[in-house]
């Protein structure tokens, strides 16, 4: 088990220290998808396991919970024995603790890929509200969903077609069109 101290990650650069570079990232996503989604709540989050057990990528996504008193993230694999406990989080700048509830009347759930929703967390221009939509995205019964009211997906399809736009890879491209589709299409099955 991994015990972390987001702060001690604070000043890790990539150039001198790659390894640690990449756990920080880790600790980051983590936390980002522990802040999302509301306190108390288990769940199988959109992120894969990080870890390489026989030099192959572990097919397991990671499990998260929350809580705030006192603060900590917990959050383990769903196939192999990496975990971790995550302290200093609050008020860092990936808390994305959100005001409203997974199961809160009027939102939307979307299905996603995996490599759709690998694009929608490397968007770099997310306000905050876009953000915790991408990080609260959650594994049920086997699907990928992406969950938001009807404002928060409108304002996400501005920033992926935005992104898609000056994309200068074809395939991100055509992988963040394929998003752009799907949300359009729950927001006009939806109005």
């Amino acid at each position: 088990m991994l015990y972390a101290d987001v702060t001690h990650f604070d000043d890790t650069d990539p150039e001198i220290h790659p390894a640690a570079w990449k756990l920080a990232e880790h600790i980051r996503g983590v936390i980002r998808a522990a802040t999302a989604i509301p306190t108390g709540t288990t769940l199988e989050s959109a992120l894969p396991c990080r870890r390489r057990p026989g030099h192959r990528k572990c097919p397991g996504w990671i499990r998260i919970d929350r809580q705030d008193i006192p603060p900590y993230v917990n959050w383990e694999c769903s196939n192999c024995q990496d975990s971790g406990l995550i302290r200093n989080w609050e008020d860092s700048p990936y808390d994305l603790r959100p005001p409203r509830r997974l199961d809160e009347p009027g939102l939307l759930s979307i299905q996603l890929t995996d490599d759709e929703h690998a694009e929608l967390r490397r968007l770099q221009l997310l306000d905050l509200d876009s953000e915790r939509v991408v990080w609260s995205a959650y594994r049920a019964a086997g699907r990928l969903l992406l969950v938001g009211t009807e404002d928060d997906l409108d304002n996400l399809v501005g920033f992926v077609a935005f992104e898609a736009n000056h994309a200068e890879d074809r395939r991100r491209q055509r992988r963040l069109d394929q998003v752009i589709g799907k949300l359009e299409g729950a927001l006009r099955t939806f109005g």
